[in-house]
């Protein structure tokens, strides 16, 4: 007793033989070793049709292309089909053909398209030009606050901040002993290596351009160590001492706790890592600490220890 024909050549599908199905009809074993498969939905068809922007695909889905309005992309206006792989970001799509091709990308978030190269950073989208801080940004708005805030971590940071723009690299070589070991290309990358705001000798050291949500818990930490260091009569905070890993470990708790606070969950994770170095200190411990003390006990910690431990090893 025979089968329905198979859809691809019209042969019998005899009883007990294997076979495919989809949209309703069934294609043989043979047919569907050697067809070409639909990229939407794996088809075995013989009769592929390209639909620009997505690929080839079955005769059964190609006329649901023309019902779908679909994305467009950011950037060459193409068409972005349902299910296609495609770049997010800022609110706007890039085709993965854009995103694939750019020479360069921002150095900030990687949005496949820059409109300006900074000096001492590299490349910047038009999205992060726009909201990024730069030497040029008015920053007192959001210093005066971070000054009251760290407040109640027992420091206290008046005055204007004396903050220098300055190129990556230069940052990075203050706080690895090997920087040209290190190849990065992106914002993402580099904080795994450093700060990209540091405090030294009276000066916060700055990348030329930062977003907002990662400049105010890098900026509140530093805050503290510059507070440590004007207290303890230290230049920075570098170096290996009970003493000197207790105040990095402290300075980036505060930095944690500020991400934490203004709700900058990719910050307060990532700070919660980085950087692969001696420079977080003992933060783990702080860390550890604050899943059963409370925050006032942890406040006190810090500074009675601090205090014992300037006396004994400084």
């Amino acid at each position: 007793m025979s089968q329905d024909p198979c859809y691809s050549c019209g042969k019998e599908i005899a009883s007990g033989q294997s076979f495919y199905e989809d949209h309703g009809v069934k294609v043989c074993i043979n047919c569907f070793r050697n067809a070409k498969r639909c990229q939407k939905c794996k088809f075995p068809s013989s009769h592929l049709s390209k639909v620009d922007g997505f690929g080839y695909v079955c005769e059964f889905c190609y006329s649901s292309f023309s019902k779908e309005e679909g994305m467009s992309c950011y950037l060459c206006n193409g068409k972005i089909w349902s299910n296609s792989s495609h770049y997010a970001d800022h609110g706007k799509v890039v085709c993965q053909s854009c995103f694939k091709d750019a020479k360069i990308r921002c150095f900030t978030c990687r949005f496949p398209h820059v409109v300006k190269n900074i000096k001492g950073q590299g490349g910047v989208c038009e999205f992060c030009l726009e909201k990024n801080l730069t030497a040029e940004s008015n920053l007192e708005s959001m210093l005066k606050p971070l000054q009251s805030f760290i407040q109640k971590f027992g420091h206290e940071i008046s005055g204007k901040p004396n903050l220098l723009w300055i190129d990556w690299k230069l940052i990075i070589g203050m706080q690895q002993e090997k920087p040209d070991n290190i190849v990065l290309t992106f914002f993402d990358e580099l904080v795994r290596y450093c700060y990209p705001v540091y405090y030294l000798k009276g000066l916060y050291y700055v990348i030329p351009s930062i977003p907002r949500q990662w400049f105010m818990p890098y900026m509140a930490g530093q805050m503290v160590a510059a507070d440590l260091c004007k207290k303890y009569n230290l230049f920075h905070l570098r170096g290996n001492s009970p003493f000197l890993d207790l105040a990095r470990g402290w300075s980036h708790w505060v930095a944690y706790n500020t991400a934490r606070t203004l709700k900058y969950d990719k910050p307060a994770k990532t700070i919660s890592r980085w950087p692969e170095s001696t420079l977080p200190g003992n933060f783990q411990k702080f860390l550890a600490m604050s899943e059963f003390r409370k925050p006032t006990e942890i406040v006190e910690f810090a500074h009675e220890n601090l205090e014992f431990y300037a006396k004994k090893y400084l």
